[in-house]
């Protein structure tokens, strides 16, 4: 087009001897390029196809009519004006969108600082007078309690997380901490419930449920109320559609649906309002944080900023009950032969992103049993035998028979009630968080290396380790498996679980030292297995559990190999009753 205009101008005089008309022309060929480019750019922007002959005339001082190309300005969908304004407004959103994230964070991390600054105080007062002025102490732990409580669900969260790791934390924080696993202090008004409801199912959702406005509970994240369907309605087996961002592998051979009549209790459990723009917030300010740690190579060979988006992920998946209402179908089928545990089912129809409406589980807290002295007779004993037995089954079968395990199982999670045989069976609760191994390979490599540990087979164990690394990357990697052989032969005395977090410890910093790339699952099948030692010795103080979880754990395995989908029944263990009756004696 330049060239035409040229070409134009050399024809009828355009570079005559006048200064003015020379400075017109260039001025002229400057507004004519600027508006061509422009109208190029936003022609490209939006995609729009524009007819090349298109074009208008303009007159220069001695110049013939010349016509330039402006086609892109005027197209058939929009003006140069209105594609103008919509680039202004999308830029104009798109900082507002940035600068609002930065409000957020600033208000967050402001928050944080807010809560933190009274510890400075109040933590050197606690170590100096605590002692001789209890109040003191008192105040402090009430203090912090209270404020993990008002930071959100993340911190809850995390410290329900603390409160199951005494081999990490001080005995007294985890005895305050634990207070978070059966409740936490919420109290919304009756009418967020019921805007929430209508969301969910509609204005006349009170046609299916009846709702009572006193709630059984509350969590981080989610509260549950007790209601009654007024219509018979089925349990869901198919898996509920949605961005639900869960792994649905394994939907074979699927029950056929509960019906669930009319009068039947049911648990409604809703997503805490506004919470969910505080979680992400969290998460994003936790995921910058594992980026950073991504920048320090001795920090990177242990995964931590993984660990981190693989928490942040998990957190923001517990923002959608589908997800949840997922893992429950396919627990379900997983444990559909075992009637010792059992799982709610979701209500079909009556599953939305914040909303929940599953088969109430009645049953007494575990701690409850946990509770029971000795003294009480015999019976009492063989019921703690078994449920001692049965909570180490639980996770024994989720991390080494069917790689889907619950990530948050604490005591406050569980409950107990009696199958018809006067057996206990172990209710669990609150699956919306799931550990999972992809891929086989890995899944087995994680296996080799707890069972490894469980035998006191460092070398073993420490060569799984390596083969999850790239071997140019190992160094040393003979005086690696040395190192963590060693480190088992001087906890040989002791049972594995009971120094399950020291090993933890040490193999993070032998792995850093050798540059061996830990694997984020192994950190969580370890915690899944501190849990099952938890719940086991809770009952039974003087049980070896390596000796009780090798035979589980090998049978299962070769079950498994020989594709049999049965677990191990308890009924099946010849030890179970001599174990039983043992303890009771004693």
């Amino acid at each position: 087009m330049f060239r035409r205009i040229l070409q134009s101008g050399g024809r009828h005089g355009a570079y005559s001897s006048s200064v003015k008309s020379f400075k017109f022309n260039v001025v002229a060929l400057g507004v004519a390029s600027s508006v061509t480019l422009s109208a190029g750019l936003y022609s490209r922007d939006q995609r729009t196809q524009c007819d090349v002959m298109q074009t208008i005339p303009i007159a220069l001082p001695n110049v013939a009519p010349t016509v330039i190309n402006v086609s892109a300005v005027v197209t058939p969908s929009e003006s140069f004006l209105q594609s103008v304004i919509r680039s202004v407004k999308k830029t104009t959103c798109e900082v507002a969108k940035g600068a609002v994230k930065t409000v957020r964070y600033a208000q967050r991390i402001l928050l944080y600082t807010l809560y933190g600054i009274p510890l400075t105080g109040l933590l050197p007062a606690n170590y100096m007078l605590g002692s001789s002025f209890p109040a003191v102490e008192e105040f402090t732990w009430d203090y912090i309690m209270w404020s993990i409580q008002r930071l959100g669900p993340c911190f809850v969260k995390l410290a329900q997380w603390a409160s199951t790791r005494p081999d990490l934390f001080p005995p007294r924080l985890v005895e305050r901490l634990v207070k978070l696993q059966d409740d936490v202090a919420v109290n919304h008004p009756r009418d967020t419930i019921h805007k929430t409801l209508s969301v969910a199912f509609g204005e006349n959702w009170q046609d299916v449920l009846e709702l009572d406005p006193v709630p059984l509970g509350a969590g981080s994240v989610a509260q549950v109320f007790k209601g009654t369907l007024k219509k018979t309605m089925k349990t869901a087996v198919e898996p509920i559609e949605g961005d639900t961002g869960v792994n649905m592998y394994g939907f074979k051979n699927k029950k056929a649906p509960e019906i669930v009549p009319t009068g039947r209790q049911v648990a409604i459990k809703m997503i805490h309002p506004h919470v969910e723009q505080l979680v992400r917030t969290d998460m994003e300010l936790l995921s910058l944080f594992a980026n950073l740690m991504d920048k320090f190579p001795s920090l990177e060979i242990l995964s931590l900023g993984e660990t981190c988006r693989q928490f942040a992920d998990i957190m923001n998946k517990q923002l959608d009950l589908r997800v949840e209402a997922n893992n429950l179908i396919k627990f379900t089928q997983k444990f559909a032969n075992d009637k010792w545990a059992a799982f709610p089912a979701p209500i079909e129809t009556l599953i939305s992103h914040n909303v929940m409406v599953e088969t109430l589980m009645e049953g007494k807290p575990i701690n409850y049993f946990m509770d029971l002295k000795s003294e009480v007779g015999d019976s009492v004993h063989s019921l703690k035998m078994k449920l001692s037995d049965l909570g180490c089954r639980l996770i024994l079968k989720m991390v080494f028979f069917d790689n889907f395990v619950h990530g948050d199982l604490h005591p406050g999670n569980l409950l107990v009630d009696f199958l018809p045989n006067g057996e206990p069976r172990l209710l669990v609760l609150d699956c919306g968080i799931i550990y999972s191994v992809k891929g086989e390979k890995e899944y087995q490599n994680l296996v080799n290396v707890c069972t490894s540990f469980m035998k006191h087979d460092g070398r073993a164990a420490a060569r799984y380790m390596i083969e999850h690394t790239s071997s140019e990357t190992v160094q040393h990697a003979g005086d690696f498996c040395e190192a963590v052989q060693q480190m088992v032969v001087d906890t040989e005395q002791h049972s594995y679980f009971e120094h399950l977090g020291e090993y933890v410890a040490k193999v993070c910093d032998l792995a850093r030292k050798h540059n061996v790339r830990l694997d984020p699952a192994y950190f969580k099948i370890a915690m899944a297995l501190k849990v099952a030692e938890g719940i086991s010795l809770a009952f039974n103080k003087d049980l070896d559990l390596v000796s009780k979880c090798i035979p589980i754990i090998v049978k299962a395995q070769a079950l498994k190999a020989m594709g049999v989908t049965n677990f191990p029944k308890p009924e099946d263990d010849p030890n179970r009753d001599k174990d039983s009756k043992k303890d009771a004696a004693k």
